[in-house]
């Protein structure tokens, strides 16, 4: 397949790399995973103004119209410094669901201030147990006599839910015939509702959200009753690409500052670099980084043409999880005892590697998909 750039991209892919390098080195990731906000209201201004969270939607909302490959790009760069922000929970994930499920209204009363970074949403999909459950969801929202619903249950790892304006979830609803589960919005602050701070892995901020006998209007229903996880299926195999996109870029990173360190690491004399087991071992971090870009690049340019591309999604999500998380365990071997240590920025990548593994389904999960597609 051709995969040069058309120019747009190669200016966006360009200002993109200049900026995060600039504004986000690794001394900045970390003290954002410190700060209680979990992001930089300065850092997330300037990308609204550059128009990163209005790439892919309509210039009626304020958007850019730009192609889902262009996002993928952006995304690429992004990976490569592990920016902390609601960006993909709240202008990608929440965005697309309001683009996709929503009605005319809904999209010119949220996409615009979304677009510009004044509202930032967060969507819950996982249960108590870490599931995706969003086709036969534990949340439940029970039917009252005025229309409106009753919201109980837990959702887990709900991203930036301390300063979202809105929830956005999938919910089982009670006394409705539907044949299957709705999307709601339920706002950020709303009465009966527990946010739960969550010790993770990567040190972002998430939380468990516990409703109890929440109420939601009707007016908050996203898209038709019974049909949430229909508009979520198709919005998830693009997330799912995404997090390719931030593996593919992480995943360049290690290689590059391995490489460097293995040059520059004197032992008995000489580079470590000079070793013919370190020399295998980066160029099997080179090898997985190619064809990391090769999979990763095809299925998100099928994607970005519409065309179906299931098994390709899948490949791309199973490939990179496994290339991603085994080059940051060959780095941390090849930088031995630094490459640990919290002043060095290895072991951010090495902590995010296991963290995207695990979204949207590990490498177990996507080699059924692939395996399904076969027809196996």
């Amino acid at each position: 397949m051709d995969f040069s750039f058309k120019e747009e991209t190669i200016l966006l892919k360009n200002n993109a790399a200049r900026y995060l390098k600039e504004k986000c080195p690794g001394s900045l990731v970390k003290n954002i995973i410190k700060d209680e906000k979990g992001f930089s209201p300065a850092i997330w201004k300037e990308m609204a103004e550059m128009g990163w969270f209005g790439l892919i939607y309509d210039e009626q909302y304020g958007g850019i119209g730009g192609s889902f490959f262009d996002l993928f790009i952006l995304f690429e760069e992004m990976g490569k410094v592990l920016l902390p922000s609601p960006f993909f929970t709240s202008a990608i994930l929440s965005g697309m669901v309001i683009r996709e499920a929503g009605d005319a209204n809904l999209k010119a009363e949220y996409l615009p201030s979304i677009i510009r970074g004044e509202k930032i949403l967060t969507v819950g999909l996982l249960d108590e147990r870490g599931r995706y459950d969003y086709e036969q969801p534990n949340l439940e929202a029970k039917e009252s006599s005025d229309g409106s619903y009753a919201v109980e249950g837990t959702r887990i790892l709900v991203p930036y839910a301390h300063i979202a304006h809105e929830i956005l979830v999938c919910a089982h609803v009670n006394g409705v015939k539907a044949e299957g589960p709705t999307l709601l919005k339920i706002h950020g602050q709303a009465d009966g509702q527990k946010k739960i701070p969550l010790d993770t892995l990567t040190g972002e901020k998430t939380f468990a959200v516990v409703y109890e006998n929440v109420n939601v209007s009707a007016k908050d229903v996203i898209g038709s009753i019974g049909k949430g996880a229909t508009y979520l299926n198709k919005i998830i195999t693009h997330a799912t690409i995404l997090k390719c996109g931030e593996m593919l870029g992480g995943l360049e990173r290690v290689v590059e500052m391995t490489v460097e360190y293995a040059k520059q690491r004197q032992q008995f004399g000489r580079p470590i670099g000079s070793f013919q087991v370190i020399q295998h071992y980066c160029v099997d971090m080179a090898t997985f980084l190619e064809t990391t870009r090769l999979i990763t690049y095809q299925a998100a340019s099928l994607l970005s043409e519409d065309i179906p591309c299931h098994k390709e999604i899948a490949m791309a999500k199973a490939w990179c999880s496994d290339a991603y998380k085994k080059s940051t365990w060959t780095a941390q071997q090849i930088h031995g005892g630094i490459g640990f240590t919290e002043e060095h920025d290895l072991h951010l990548f090495y902590k995010h590697a296991k963290a995207l593994e695990l979204e949207f389904g590990d490498s177990w999960i996507h080699r059924k998909k692939v395996a399904e597609e076969m027809g196996l």
